[in-house]
């Protein structure tokens, strides 16, 4: 079984390497445009629309209960991506899961590039949100204000940058990117839209946990610690004969939560349950080969490191010292039974900026850890506290007592902290942006606005912190599903950004190579974004771990296949006779 589950796994992998391979070699801004007429063109088609479920109803069950619902809060990782913005929302445009091209979605016709910051999108007609509050530009502004704003409370501004829009006529509106933007379509598939009046008229508690969106299914209910409902959306219009942008044929959605993956896998055997989201290696054994299948997170495991304030963790030297005490193959073999790959990065070979060299794994080698702690002077009275949630990944806690004993064999101190995803949540978004933010809006400017400068950034260094608690060391699941390094750059390496914990504005240094890396295409954005990738594999700027593989527990009726991402559109299920 092992055979099949890895050869699955690489197959994945190849193919996101080809295609990506392509997108460098062609320029990374050509095939991001699709067609502008009425229909455009669309992926293939893997179910043919007019086939009937032979069950109207599903129950999904994932490791963990969502943050929010809403698109315009933190989200968390992408297990809560999953149940909203992939079933009560339609995104401004979508990576097919098929062969990963991008296309138009129920809000979007096309779209082209007006110049080297201006993006034109071509919004479909005739769509209404889930409350009959119609689609058109002035509904899609009402989102963009908000999504395109640096102090967004959603993910979407960390893929696709800052920027503000324009109506161009009922339903044509351009984006104005703050900087370049070549691949803007490649990144925004995370950008979605709440109904205006509805989220306008709503208190913020209403809009956390609900969510009015075009999408092909609609909230109905969520009863805190126990389920959410969904059901299908008849309104929903239909996108030519693209599988994944058809009107549901299961009517009926419940999602259900629980943290132990061997729990997962025996309410799918039992058949409590139609699917179970990730049920990790445990919950392999369990279940018949046809009721398992396999696919790509797009993920790498990883902490997010503190690399400006904690007084150990600054010095490059402690951190090489940190990765060269982690057995990584032993944590792979041990834990999950060899099924996935070390690495040396947050990115994986033929994303945009990888290189065999800058993600190849870290060598096992405590004695050169000890010498790199000696030369560092590094003082074990400042204890390193890793955060970690309990249940988003398979094994999670494990790995992060096998780091804190691998440490404390070469002398660091460290400990363990496990937090509720919503604390981990709030403690991630506090990071060198948000000091900066803090210093621009103590200064009497507005960050949102106002430029910001680099002396704003050393005074936010210089303070220690922004004013909320962040950890040292934090699990993180670095998504790469845009296969480009520009996403991780803007989200983990500017001084801008809210989850950053690296922040160099030397002469030359990372702030300065930001911009022209994210403004770069073609062969020179991966020549760009590799020197990144590079000074982030060889400072040792995360603690990186191993990538993240997919294992879910299905009923073999389900008809369904894994995407590279997690994200789980049930429209594009129906269960055989």
């Amino acid at each position: 079984m092992k055979l099949v589950v890895k050869t699955k796994i690489v197959l994945l992998a190849l193919l996101g390497s080809i295609l990506v391979l392509a997108l460098a070699c062609g320029g990374a801004a050509a095939p991001a445009a699709a067609p502008s007429s009425t229909e455009p063109e669309t992926a293939k088609v893997s179910e043919p629309a007019t086939v009937a479920s032979a069950k109207d109803d599903i129950i999904l069950v994932v490791p963990e209960e969502p943050i929010a619902l809403g698109s315009r809060h933190s989200i968390g990782a992408a297990l809560n991506a999953a149940i909203t913005r992939a079933n009560l929302q339609d995104p401004l445009t979508w990576q097919s899961g098929d062969d990963l091209r991008i296309v138009p979605t129920s809000g979007t016709v096309g779209w082209k590039q007006i110049d080297q910051d201006t993006w034109q999108f071509q919004l479909r007609e005739g769509v209404k949100f889930h409350n009959g509050e119609a689609w058109n530009a002035d509904a899609a502004l009402y989102s963009f204000a908000s999504e395109g704003n640096p102090s967004s409370g959603g993910g979407s501004i960390n893929y696709t940058g800052a920027y503000t829009a324009e109506k161009v006529d009922d339903f044509t509106v351009n984006l104005n990117c703050e900087e370049a933007c070549p691949i803007f379509p490649n990144t925004s598939f995370f950008l979605n839209f709440e109904a205006p009046e509805w989220h306008a008229n709503n208190s913020e508690d209403v809009t956390i946990r609900e969510s009015v969106g075009f999408g092909p299914y609609k909230h109905v209910s969520w009863d805190a610690g126990v389920s959410i409902k969904q059901e299908a959306y008849e309104d929903y219009v239909p996108v030519g004969d693209h599988f994944e942008f058809q009107k549901p044929t299961i009517k009926n959605i419940t999602w259900l939560w629980r943290n132990e993956p061997t729990v997962i896998a025996a309410m799918v055997k039992a058949g409590e349950a139609d699917m179970g989201w990730d049920i990790g290696i445990d919950g392999i054994g369990s279940l018949s080969p046809d009721q398992l299948r396999f696919g790509s997170s797009a993920e790498s495991y990883s902490l997010t490191t503190d690399t400006v304030w904690h007084p150990e963790m600054k010095k490059k030297k402690v951190r090489q010292a940190m990765v060269h005490a982690i057995n990584c193959q032993e944590l792979v073999e041990e834990l999950y039974s060899g099924y996935t790959t070390c690495r040396g990065n947050i990115i994986w070979p033929g994303i945009i900026g990888a290189s065999e060299r800058n993600t190849a794994p870290y060598k096992y080698d405590p004695t050169l850890s000890k010498q790199l702690l000696s030369e560092a002077g590094y003082d074990p009275k400042n204890t390193i506290t890793i955060m970690s949630r309990g249940a988003r990944v398979p094994k999670q806690v494990e790995v992060a007592e096998a780091l804190v004993g691998y440490w404390k064999e070469v002398g660091i101190s460290a400990e363990l902290n496990i937090v509720e995803p919503s604390i981990r949540s709030s403690m991630s978004k506090c990071a060198v942006g948000k000091a900066v933010q803090e210093v621009v809006a103590a200064s009497g400017r507005d960050p949102d606005k106002d430029e910001i400068t680099k002396a704003d950034m050393d005074a936010a260094l210089a303070k220690g912190g922004a004013d909320c608690p962040h950890a040292d060391l934090t699990g993180n699941q670095p998504s790469n599903e845009t296969l480009d390094f520009g996403r991780q750059v803007r989200y983990y390496m500017s001084c801008l950004g809210i989850r950053s914990l690296i922040c160099d504005t030397s002469p030359g240094g990372i702030q300065d190579q930001v911009v022209p890396a994210l403004e770069a295409s073609g062969e020179e954005r991966q020549r760009l974004l590799e020197v990144l990738a590079d000074t982030f594999h060889d400072d040792v700027l995360f603690i990186p771990l191993f990538d993240l593989p997919m294992i879910y527990a299905a009923d073999p009726k389900l008809l369904w296949e894994p995407r590279l991402d997690p994200a789980i559109r049930v429209s594009s299920m129906r269960f055989s006779d």
